[in-house]
């Protein structure tokens, strides 16, 4: 007690909001009620919070005893939280233009839902039913949750956040349950399977956040508080609480656009025990005992982010050729060479090399987290790159394995399949640049293009593609335009509306494909004019005259359809500087206002011969006999 007493007493001394998310990993007993209401004071005097947050709950249970651990992980995700509590009870009325949640404008919706309020028999054992019973029950269960779910994704509520309490008691079945062939927490996870399949297809903006999952991590025991549940319906201990609220945040700051892109990782005492340099190859604690099988287990939990979509890259003071021996030879290294998108062994300071790794990346600093053991190499980090997020190793091996699962910008709230290929297509970028250097010219020299022999395909109105568009405006910040942002129901009202024209390109060549890499939206605002509200790219494609052609290939469709007026704007930021001048040489002339204008009919697109590409339209981007713009306002 008196050991937790004295971290409680520490963390209320730290200085920074980082510092204290660092300490309170390392805590040995969860926090009570007090302890979090004084830290949360702490962090708002240390550090107040830069960005406003606006939550809506909606609960079958009872939420506002939960509102001082949702202000404390606000405020250690740096938000300055308001929390709407809709009446007690499901609240569709809620769901309802005008309601008091609508007006609230919240950024996340959560629904604290009981698993019995789906349908009256699941307050009943649903183990004696038949199986064709079982199966329309679950069927009941979904289209409750769908129409719900619909109600209030009608509406502007930001992202929707389903939760389901876990029951108080075990399996009706007890031990037996996972052997029975009416196994209740197998047609459980079949249902939350069902719930998430229709949520990802046909819900946009909203995720299944399993208390389940939270459940496992806290303990059963730990989780429920039984006073409070029998006696005021509040059923979580302040262990659950805390977990609870911190994976609502987790949400809400990749909802701010703050997620990372790149996982950077040292390599001794971070990737394996010990010093290669002076342990040797064979002296590195790596393996199946302790202390290497924790190294291990790091290593393959490495590979869980890197499904999610990250990239890794190593970044070490080594002599390259011990740690190349390491990721080639040694019989339990679990990342291979093969898994870094880039490295960088040497002696130089950490901070050049993060840099320079963001320079052959071609991705901002901010994207980057970073990976390190040393005291001193975290703090040099934090103090010449404060846009970089540092995370030190904890000096006990036992605590390596889970010392990144709270880093909330590693959470995903959805996965593409160029989330998937990332780490192959920046090995397709090394043989680009392998291929310029054999030709002893720059990237974006003539016959450097031509050798690509690059396809483009363009797409228009492409639903598919939702969670990648909206994807690419949180992530894209160098060449986009003006950097206006969208979540997945916002892109999906402009992939449905006449008002609005949303086109797509991917881009192959013959080193691969890197799959949707560029996304323009034009809104239409008379029968023969539009602007160009978001015009993006990714990098990785920079320097092959994918955004021109891209570009003209869009006004070539345009004109065709009978729009010529454009009008387009360049919104400066921070991190877009690369493309100040894009709009001007593309034929675009400034006016008076800082808009940028063009006349397809005194001033035609390019052909597409202009460029070493070649340029198809998806079938949804061919015009159809009946024209697009029926129906846009005069």
């Amino acid at each position: 007690m008196a050991t937790a007493m004295a971290d409680i007493d520490r963390l209320l001394t730290l200085e920074n909001r980082a510092a204290v998310r660092h300490q309170l990993g390392q805590l040995r007993a969860p926090l009570t009620l007090p302890q979090a209401q004084a830290l949360r004071e702490r962090l708002v005097a240390i550090e107040p919070a830069p960005k406003p947050l606006r939550l809506a709950v909606v609960h079958t249970y009872t939420s506002d005893l939960l509102q001082p651990w949702l202000d404390l992980n606000a405020a250690l995700s740096g938000f300055a939280l308001e929390t709407y509590h809709a009446p007690y009870g499901l609240a569709l009325q809620e769901a309802r233009p005008g309601s008091p949640l609508v007006a609230h404008r919240p950024d996340v919706t959560l629904l604290m839902l009981r698993r019995e309020d789906l349908h009256p028999d699941l307050s009943r054992p649903i183990v004696g039913l038949p199986a064709d019973r079982r199966d329309a029950l679950r069927a009941a269960c979904l289209a409750q949750l769908r129409e719900w779910l619909s109600a209030f994704r009608a509406q502007p509520v930001g992202q929707l956040l389903l939760t389901l309490l876990p029951p108080v008691a075990q399996p009706s079945l007890g031990l037996y349950d996972a052997s029975a062939e009416t196994s209740e927490a197998a047609w459980w996870s079949a249902l939350k399977a069902d719930i998430g399949a229709w949520m990802r297809a046909e819900c946009p903006a909203s995720l299944l956040l399993d208390l389940d999952e939270a459940m496992l991590q806290v303990g059963r025991a730990n989780f429920f508080d039984r006073r409070y549940w029998y006696s005021s319906r509040y059923p979580f201990t302040a262990a659950a609480a805390m977990e609870f609220t911190q994976r609502v945040m987790a949400v809400a700051e990749v909802k701010a656009a703050r997620q990372a892109k790149v996982l950077v990782l040292d390599a001794d005492n971070t990737l394996w025990g010990g010093i290669v340099g002076e342990d040797g190859f064979d002296g590195i604690a790596l393996g199946p005992d302790y202390p290497g099988n924790a190294y291990v287990e790091f290593q393959r939990r490495i590979l869980d982010f890197q499904q999610r979509g990250f990239i890794l890259a190593m970044c070490s003071k080594n002599n390259p050729a011990d740690v190349e021996q390491v990721l080639r030879d040694h019989p339990h290294q679990v990342l291979r060479a093969e898994h870094f998108a880039a490295r960088r062994v040497n002696w130089e300071p950490k901070a050049d090399n993060l840099v320079s790794l963001a320079k052959e990346l071609n991705l901002g600093l901010e994207s980057f987290i970073f990976v390190d053991d040393s005291d001193h190499e975290c703090a040099a980090v934090r103090h010449r790159l404060p846009e970089v997020e540092v995370v030190q190793v904890p000096s006990r091996a036992v605590d390596v394995p889970g010392c990144l699962d709270r880093v909330a910008r590693l959470e995903v709230l959805s996965l593409t399949a160029e989330d998937l290929a990332k780490t192959e297509m920046y090995a397709q970028e090394q043989r680009r640049r392998e291929l310029a250097e054999e030709l002893g010219g720059s990237a974006g020299g003539a016959d450097y293009l031509a050798r690509l022999q690059m396809k483009m395909q363009v797409g228009l109105d492409e639903r598919g593609h939702l969670a990648r568009l909206a994807q690419l405006t949180r992530k894209t910040n160098q060449f986009n335009l003006t950097t206006r942002r969208y979540d997945d129901e916002q892109m999906r009202a402009a992939l449905e509306s006449d008002q609005w024209l949303v086109f797509d390109f991917s881009l192959a060549d013959v080193f691969g494909d890197s799959g949707i890499v560029g996304l323009a939206m034009w809104r239409l605002v008379g029968p023969a004019s539009a602007e160009l509200d978001t015009f993006l790219m990714s990098c990785r494609v920079i320097g092959r005259q994918a955004e021109a052609a891209f570009l003209h290939a869009q006004m070539r469709l345009l004109a065709e359809r009978g729009v010529h007026q454009l009008v387009a704007d360049y919104l400066p930021t921070a991190k877009n500087d690369l493309v100040r001048h894009f709009l001007p040489e593309q034929g675009f002339e400034p006016g008076a206002d800082g808009r940028y204008r063009r006349d397809l009919q005194t001033q035609p697109a390019s052909d597409a011969a202009a460029f070493p590409i070649d340029v198809r339209f998806a079938d949804s981007a061919i015009p159809s006999t009946e024209p697009r713009l029926t129906g846009v306002p005069a």
